[in-house]
């Protein structure tokens, strides 16, 4: 499954700076500044999105930029 998620962020994130897209996009999504994610704002996002259930790994609604990186970074 992390391949998966591995393979949709990097057609998500381009470039050779991976980790600073994937915070950059991490930023661009949490547009309440509250630092996570929620399914709302994730819609923004068609891959963040699709994959929100499975990235959100503690089941709070909300993806933490731990659980986003895990997943998309």
């Amino acid at each position: 499954m992390k391949r998966i998620l591995t393979a949709l962020a990097l057609s998500l994130l381009s470039g050779t700076a991976l980790a600073q897209d994937t915070e950059a996009v991490f930023v661009a999504l949490d547009t309440d500044q509250d630092g996570s994610i929620s399914e709302m704002e994730a819609q923004r996002n068609e891959i963040v999105s699709e994959h929100f259930a499975l990235a959100d790994t503690n089941d709070d609604d909300s993806l933490s930029r731990e659980e986003f990186n895990a997943a998309f970074g």
